[in-house]
């Protein structure tokens, strides 16, 4: 977010990290500078699935600041990160300094929801290799710094069926691989196979 408060404090994020678990009373609001951070759910079993992956602009903890809450989800940095963090007490007051500043906010809550469904409907009823070709898309253009597991996670799928899937990809010079990162290829290949799916 653009006029997030320049005197929020910054803090740089390793890979892994976890910021907040699941749970866990809300302290304060951040926005991300830099990197990537992954939202997760935990199963009963250990497994995690990533729900969404913020990208830099984006802001976290919003929600159970407001609501007074705990956090419905665990977030972590996927990738080297620098956060600003702002506490409760001045977040709410930077909202009351604006109300372009709330709804701003609503707006983005509602982005999120649609994506959220989005994916939800995705991840019951389409293969691996159509969710992958989207996913690839949706990044922006250059090396896209994830791990295979980290995508399984996120594609909601077995780290063999994307594997088997993005390797596919790769011998048809869809996209290429190197450890710890992907980059698309053949924009113009996914987007034929997703409309190949959709007809």
């Amino acid at each position: 977010m653009e006029d997030f408060p320049t005197t929020a404090s910054r803090r740089a994020l390793a890979p892994g990290e976890v910021i907040w678990e699941a749970g866990e009373p809300s302290q304060f609001v951040l926005c991300l500078e830099a990197g990537t951070l992954e939202v997760v759910q935990h199963s009963l079993q250990g497994e995690d699935a990533v729900i969404n992956r913020l990208a830099p602009g984006e802001v976290a903890g919003e929600m159970s600041c407001l609501d007074g809450q705990p956090h419905s989800a665990t977030l972590r940095a996927a990738v080297p990160s620098v956060i600003r963090v702002l506490d409760r007490s001045g977040f709410l007051l930077w909202l009351k300094e604006s109300p372009e500043r709330s709804q701003m906010l609503l707006l983005r809550q509602s982005q999120r929801i649609r994506s959220l469904s989005r994916r939800l409907a995705e991840v019951s009823f389409e293969p691996v290799q159509l969710r992958l070709a989207r996913f690839l898309l949706e990044q922006p253009p250059g090396p896209i710094q994830i791990t295979q597991q980290q995508l399984a996670e996120y594609l909601a799928a077995t780290r063999e069926s994307v594997s088997k899937a993005l390797n596919h990809f790769v011998r048809q010079g869809w996209a290429r691989t190197q450890r710890g990162q992907m980059q698309v290829c053949e924009a113009s290949a996914l987007r034929s196979l997703i409309d190949q799916f959709g007809s």
